[in-house]
């Protein structure tokens, strides 16, 4: 899921929300989700065939989840393509957050077009979205109490997931794609670059002339959620620092992403988001540095997140677990200690190493 401050939240929303041609067979289809960013791009894609492709059908870029609102959105999109549903033989996602794995198994048996995603992620969908126990998602609210989080607040974290649970359709028997790995769909000739840190499983698309679907990888003007949760790989801010690098280097001449307008300048933003992960880290050092005893995620996330902390509860669950992330990262460099209390609760403080050196 992706997050935004409410002042960011409002530059999103006037955006436009109709459904057009992007470039020429490139549709993007702004569709409704009930989080902060208010809507998530999916894309159609019809390739010219210059791939070598010889599927005429379109291709569908993520999904949209099971409400009235969202699938009358994408049908929208449709018909100002001059496609109908069962024109799409194809259907990627980027990665299995809510907003972007919809109820793709319900168009997957509506369309009986082939679901495209990387293993890791098909994994985590299943887990997370495919499980009538909930059991992940009460182990997240489990994780964020003994990161400081009061448990009524982290409870709400289990709730809202089941009661998402009924908008979501995880797909059946999706075909498994592999990092670099080029790919025909309707059309184009696509190669697939794993791109973890906002999702562990997260994947991009280059199309041979150039055109990039990021998915929630590299957005503009809002910086992409990268959070810690029981499931993630042990450092997703590395990870999203590494996969902007790759991508930064890429021949691209248009960048669509999961949210927002569409932009041209793929290194640049690469750059910039870089910078906010190098600023973000120094200033959480430098937290630790004047708390010598230590403090909870929750504590420092209010300091690292103060707009986002006072916009909205799942607002303020996001800022715990990207702090974690932050602070992760940190204990990875050596520059951070996590202390586990005997009531299991977690609090980080300046590891003695990095206090020495700045002594030094």
């Amino acid at each position: 899921m992706q997050d935004v401050s409410p002042a960011e939240s409002t530059d999103l929303a006037l955006l436009p929300s109709d459904p057009h041609e992007v470039l020429p067979g490139v549709w993007r289809i702004p569709l409704p989700v009930p989080f902060g960013v208010h809507a998530m791009n999916a894309y159609l894609l019809r390739g010219d065939g210059r791939g070598g492709g010889t599927d005429v059908g379109w291709c569908l870029v993520d999904a949209p989840l099971g409400t009235r609102r969202a699938e009358d959105a994408l049908l929208a999109g449709l018909r100002a393509a001059g496609a109908a549903p069962s024109d799409i033989r194809a259907i990627v996602l980027t990665h299995g957050h809510p907003d972007h794995v919809g109820a793709v198994g319900r168009w997957q048996r509506q369309t009986g077009a082939t679901v495209y995603l990387l293993g890791l992620e098909s994994q985590l969908i299943t887990r997370l979205w495919d499980d009538p126990a909930n059991a992940a998602m009460l182990g997240a609210a489990r994780d964020l109490m003994r990161h400081g989080m009061p448990a009524e607040e982290a409870q709400r974290l289990a709730t809202q997931a089941a009661q998402l649970r009924g908008a979501i359709a995880a797909p059946e028997r999706p075909t498994v794609l592999a990092h670099r790995q080029h790919i025909h769909l309707a059309g184009g000739r696509y190669q697939v670059f794993w791109t973890p840190g906002h999702a562990d499983g997260h994947l991009c698309l280059l199309r041979d002339d150039g055109v990039f679907l990021a998915g929630d990888h590299v957005l503009p003007g809002i910086a992409p959620t990268v959070g810690w949760y029981p499931w993630s790989r042990p450092d997703p801010l590395a990870d999203h620092q590494q996969s902007l690098r790759v991508v930064a280097s890429l021949p691209v001449t248009l960048v669509l992403p999961g949210h927002g307008e569409p932009f041209a300048n793929l290194s640049g933003r690469a750059d910039e988001l870089l910078g906010i992960h190098a600023r973000r880290t120094v200033e959480l050092a430098r937290e630790l540095a004047a708390r010598p005893d230590g403090a909870s995620a929750y504590v420092l996330a209010e300091r690292m997140f103060p707009t986002r902390w006072h916009a909205w509860p799942e607002s303020r669950r996001l800022a715990v677990a990207e702090t974690v992330a932050y602070l992760e990262h940190l204990r990875l460099l050596d520059r951070a200690e996590r202390v586990v209390a005997p009531d299991d609760t977690i609090t980080y403080r300046r590891a003695a190493e990095d206090s020495s050196r700045a002594t030094a």
